[in-house]
């Protein structure tokens, strides 16, 4: 099944929040790509707590979003309190959509397609609730090929590799996801929006890793969790001389369009 963000719900946006000049290079690269009209119906799945909606829910755009965490959709509703929408929200998993057939004319999926197993049931969904030109838009996972690890991610990834442990959770990659799109004829138009920096302390990182914030911690078994992090901990004390050193990490945002991927024929 596809991973829930209900036990991070409290904490999702301090920790993925895109820096406002970003934010706001998105919304635009969206409603470019999409070729937006003020009456454009626009839909995503794991909407979250609305970090790409949002701005276009603000800007009065029809917009409905799925999710399987309640806990996240709340917080997305506490943002619009008092502010007049057009925002639809429905629990409901991405590989079974409670919609009709071609009933939006943009589809946004925001780094969700890593998280879901069965994703090509996903984009078969996805595809059946767009309208025939309709526009879908994929944020490229930035975890494949576009990303600058700093060096206590890549620590990390080496003691659970010594520890045994290799992860069972099969989600799309995005080589799969585009090549999917194009042997099903559709037209590409992929578009580097933006490159993400972060700069945090060796003590913010670290306290991250130990609060489990990350998705792709949740499947390690605790036993294996609890081991590796000692082992990152102890790694960490020996390797710099403080941990108020400055870790920095990279990667690029990036999106395709796909057009006319939902048409007929």
């Amino acid at each position: 099944m596809a991973i829930s963000f209900d036990r991070v719900a409290d904490i999702y946006d301090n920790t993925r929040a895109l820096p406002p000049e970003i934010a706001h290079e998105v919304t635009d690269c969206l409603l470019r790509l999409s070729r937006a009209t003020p009456e454009t119906a626009f839909f995503e799945p794991g909407i979250g707590t609305g970090r790409i909606a949002l701005p276009l829910v603000e800007q009065g755009y029809a917009y409905t979003g799925v999710d399987i965490s309640d806990a996240m959709m709340d917080k997305l509703q506490q943002k619009l309190a008092g502010v007049p929408n057009r925002l639809t929200l429905v629990n409901a998993d991405a590989t079974a959509l409670p919609f009709e057939p071609a009933s939006f004319d943009v589809a946004i999926a925001s780094h969700i397609l890593h998280l879901i197993p069965d994703w090509h049931k996903a984009m078969v969904e996805i595809r059946r609730v767009l309208k025939s030109e309709g526009v879908f838009i994929y944020f490229h996972h930035p975890n494949r090929g576009v990303a600058t690890y700093h060096e206590v991610d890549q620590q990390w990834a080496e003691i659970l590799a010594r520890h045994g442990y290799q992860s069972s959770f099969k989600g799309a990659v995005t080589e799969d996801v585009l090549a999917y799109l194009t042997e099903q004829g559709a037209e590409l138009e992929t578009v580097v929006v933006a490159e993400v920096r972060h700069t945090r302390t060796l003590a913010e990182v670290l306290q991250a890793y130990c609060d489990r914030i990350y998705s792709s911690f949740w499947q390690i078994p605790d036993a294996v969790f609890n081991a590796a992090l000692e082992d990152l901990l102890t790694w960490a004390s020996a390797t710099f001389p403080s941990q108020d050193v400055q870790i920095e990490s990279s990667y690029s945002l990036i999106l395709t369009a796909a057009y006319h991927w939902a048409s007929e024929g």
